[in-house]
């Protein structure tokens, strides 16, 4: 995994081999993740590592901005295991879980989330900073205004589309909540009885229709 990640770095020309020499050697002394000690180490840029990540491995790749968490997940793990793998739940769907990850390369971290959830996995990645940042705010109470602001805005969205659909809907119901089969024979029969149109003169104009 951390292997997988240094040879990416390397032959992209992010790192050099001196310098994930080293943070291969910090990471046996200290442990920790390769990507996150590289950037402690200053030898890459945090933001340039995720949108890496992200381009390399074809993920979205998400600012703290995206790192809103729904009710549906907010339970599903412990807050050990978030921290531990910097991962967060952000949503469920028909394909799986979303999944901020720091390291999307963490094949480890993604098994151990599937069995505890029971869902399948859908990758996305985040900085390190900005999922330990979400962490705090969801599981610690720590104050965080640009998650409050994203979390009004989704709202005020799902309000919005709620209120679209409604709109939407109620256009298509037939009237008096007839089938359109029956509210066109009425209106067919209103027509000829007010002499608008006569039968055989409709009849005409449908044959030329087809």
């Amino acid at each position: 995994m951390s292997q997988k990640l240094g040879e990416m770095l390397l032959r992209a020309g992010l790192v050099s081999e001196a310098q994930l020499k080293t943070g291969i050697e910090t990471q046996k002394q200290v442990g920790g993740k390769l990507g996150t000690l590289l950037v402690k180490l200053r030898y890459i840029p945090e933001e340039r590592l995720v949108n890496f990540l992200g381009r390399e491995l074809n993920l979205p790749v998400l600012s703290l901005k995206h790192l809103v968490v729904s009710p549906q997940v907010s339970a599903l793990m412990d807050v050990e295991v978030l921290e531990r793998h910097l991962v967060l739940p952000l949503s469920k769907g028909e394909d799986g879980l979303r999944l901020a990850m720091a390291d999307p390369l963490d094949f480890e971290a993604i098994d151990e989330v599937r069995f505890l959830t029971g869902m399948s996995v859908r990758a996305e990645v985040a900085s390190r900073t900005n999922i330990q940042k979400a962490i705090d705010y969801y599981c610690h109470g720590q104050a965080c205004a640009e998650l409050v602001e994203a979390e009004k805005a989704q709202a005020e969205a799902r309000k919005s589309g709620a209120a679209e659909g409604a709109v939407a809907g109620a256009g298509s119901v037939p009237l008096g909540g007839a089938s359109p089969t029956a509210t066109l024979q009425a209106l067919v029969d209103l027509l000829v009885e007010k002499r608008v149109i006569g039968r055989e003169e409709l009849s005409a104009k449908l044959a030329r229709i087809k």
